[in-house]
This record gives C-alpha cells, structure tokens and sequence, in this order.
C-alpha cells in the first residue's frame, strides 16, 4: 500500500476509533473451568453462556482491493473501499439506535393491541349482557349471585 494510501486509511481511523492503553483486568482472568454454561448434550460443547464478555464480529467479506495496475489514490472509488474497510463509530451508534427505536414500536404497538383486544372483549360481552341479559354467560350469573348472598 503506498503512503498516501495508509495516510488516508489513518486519518480515518483517527476519526473513528478511540485508542486506550489500560488493559481490563477482568477480561484477562481466565474463565472457570466450569464454563457457566448451558450443554445440550453431556458431552458438547457450552452452547448458551451466561458469563461471556463480547467479542468483536470480524467482517465475513474482504474487501475488494486489488494491488497492481496502479491505483489512484485520489479517485472516489479508491476512497470509498477504503472507508468500506474502515469502520466508523458514529455509524454502528446511529444503527443500534435505530434498531433500538424499531423494537421500541414494535412493543409498544404490541402492547396496544393487546389493550384494543381486551377493550374489544370487555364490548362485545358489554353488548352481550344488554342484548341477552345476565344469565347467558353462567359465570358472571354465579358471580352475581354470589355478591347477592353476601349482602
């Protein structure tokens, strides 16, 4: 890679990574022996672990930067595979935000259907009991006859 190349690949990386020299103590113990895990069978592998620390994905595809027949480091093309092989903080913060915000309104619209369908019940057996009167369902009959006895 010629030095123009790895300047640009470095300011990139200035930009977007942030460089610590203290070591975590607790991520270099070594685990237990035990594992704290969950194995599906006696003999495989921990399948679920309680206890793991998070390891950074590596990228499953390499990128397409081909040496030879002289590249110019100028060109967007070039730029733009560089910064696909970068990776920016920025970018990884606005995703989980939004994925955050997505499950957020998934879960909120679940919650309210389950409201609405309840509403929707609590009506119809409203509509029911003025329609039929309160001997149709015998469980609210009991009921009812229940709190008159008590009286």
């Amino acid at each position: 890679m010629s030095f123009m190349a790895q300047k640009t690949l470095e300011d990139i990386l200035d930009k977007t990574i942030e460089i610590v020299r203290d070591n975590d103590h607790a991520l270099q113990e070594a685990p237990s022996t035990n594992g704290g895990g969950i194995r599906l069978f006696k003999r495989a592998p921990l399948g679920i672990v309680f206890d793991h620390t998070d390891q950074l994905q590596q990228p499953r595809k390499k990128p397409r930067i081909h040496p030879g027949k002289g590249i110019e480091e100028k060109s967007k093309e070039f730029k733009y595979q560089i910064k696909s092989v970068a990776v920016d903080g920025m970018d990884i913060l606005a995703a989980s935000k939004n994925a955050c915000q997505k499950s957020l309104a998934r879960l909120e619209a679940r919650e309210a259907a389950v409201k609405a369908a309840a509403k929707r019940e609590e009506e119809r057996v409203a509509a029911l009991k003025g329609i039929r009167g309160e001997r149709w369902l015998p469980s609210v009959a009991r009921d009812m006859q229940l709190r008159l006895q008590r009286r």
